[in-house]
């Protein structure tokens, strides 16, 4: 309970660190943004110096630009604009923009189609953002605003209209923004289809990677137990080797068998066998270090390869596997059943073959089960007098 409470609390915090980092990405935006208004305010006052209205003007202007301003940076600051779908708010910010443009060019003639050019370059703000349904609330902003504007020209300053001009004027403005809408719209189709198709690429390179992990653990992994496989296990005591040559350390090889396997299949059945392999399998798994390997290699036949160790740290590890699966509970299968293991044991020696190694080890299984089973045996240094390895492992070795 406490620890996943904790899990949470950490998870708030990423969350609530990533949130305050798209914060401060959208303030630098809308900041980099506003310097655009530097490019009307220069015009503004370029019309104020030629005469074409007062100071008062240039004055509000730049007031309403500040108040615009300030009122985002509130909004982003504050994270009031978490509270809407678009948290960047680029409609309303390039919506307002122009409503400070049209109170210039309701003072001026003159300036009217020059900020109507700008009035289009703040719609690009939204070109590869916009939605169809943006588009179209801006063109209403757009074109209402400038219908709007004649009409209080008209009401106000008559005598500083051509109202004939500025109603060509407003149908070019709206041909202008029908256009633009379209073409945002279908920009916006085009994003739409690149994210389904980057979601559907990611689905597709997901599922490729689990499926080239399938092949590769069928590749290494033994299918009825789960653990390495053959051809694995041959592969890693030859790099092993060839490590230990060149470093000068050491690693042990123990092979271990299933005691009086072939009573367990005549007497339960095949399924009562491979239940007990599994078993197997899991146990000594689980009792030997993230180092050490564990495999089967046949049969009820299984290896371990322990790194870094020789035999006398090599049979305490032996011993503990053979324990572990001397107490497995078989009660599944018959009550009171339990199997055992014989293991043998040897060290992997420099400039040795693996083959050799391996039948050195295999040796020590056949006195182990000589011996009465359910035992660890160490190869002896000068060899046995005990049965030869297993051809088939020798070849095996030899191959890879």
């Amino acid at each position: 309970m406490i620890n996943s409470e904790r899990d949470m609390s950490k998870e708030g915090a990423v969350s609530a660190g990533t949130i305050q980092t798209d914060q401060r990405l959208r303030e630098r935006r809308m900041l980099v943004g506003s310097l655009s208004y530097l490019v009307t305010l220069s015009l503004v006052l370029a019309f104020w110096y030629l005469g074409d209205y007062s100071f008062d003007v240039v004055r509000n202007y730049i007031a309403a630009v500040l108040s615009l301003v300030a009122f985002f940076f509130v909004m982003f600051r504050t994270n009031q604009n978490l509270r809407f779908v678009d948290p960047s708010m680029t409609l309303a910010q390039v919506s307002l923009s122009i409503l400070p443009a049209y109170y210039v060019m309701f003072h001026s003639q003159q300036s009217r189609p020059v900020f109507l050019i700008l009035c289009i370059s703040a719609a690009m703000y939204g070109l590869f953002q916009f939605r169809m349904r943006d588009f179209l609330t801006l063109s209403s902003v757009v074109i209402g605003g400038y219908a709007l504007m004649i009409v209080l020209i008209c009401l106000y300053r008559p005598a500083e209209i051509n109202l004939k001009l500025e109603i060509l004027q407003w149908f070019s403005l709206t041909a202008t923004f029908l256009q633009f809408s379209g073409l945002g719209g279908f920009i916006a189709n085009l994003r739409k289809k690149v994210k389904d198709n980057y979601k559907e690429l990611a689905t597709r390179n997901g599922e490729l990677e689990t499926a080239l992990q399938r092949i590769e653990d069928l590749a290494m992994r033994d299918e009825l137990t789960g653990v390495f496989n053959r051809r694995f296990l041959m592969e890693t005591i030859r790099n092993e080797k060839l490590r230990c040559d060149r470093t000068g350390s050491m690693f042990t090889l123990c092979i271990l068998d299933v005691d009086h396997f072939k009573q367990v299949n005549d007497q339960h059945g095949h399924i009562a066998g491979d239940q007990v392999l599994q078993q197997i399998a899991k146990t000594a798994s689980e009792a030997l270090r993230q180092t050490d390997y564990f495999g089967r290699y046949g049969g009820e036949e299984f290896a371990m390869v322990l790194t870094g160790t020789m035999s006398e740290g090599a049979i305490i590890t032996a011993e503990r596997v053979r324990r572990h699966i001397e107490q497995i509970d078989l009660s599944s299968i018959s009550p009171g059943f339990h199997v055992t293991v014989s293991i043998g044991i040897a060290d992997a020696r420099r400039g040795e073959d693996p083959a050799a190694t391996f039948k050195r080890a295999d040796e020590a299984l056949y006195l182990a089960k000589e011996g009465g089973r359910n035992r660890c045996i160490v190869a002896e240094l000068a060899g046995t007098a005990a049965e030869p390895a297993n051809p088939m492992i020798v070849n095996a070795l030899q191959d890879t």
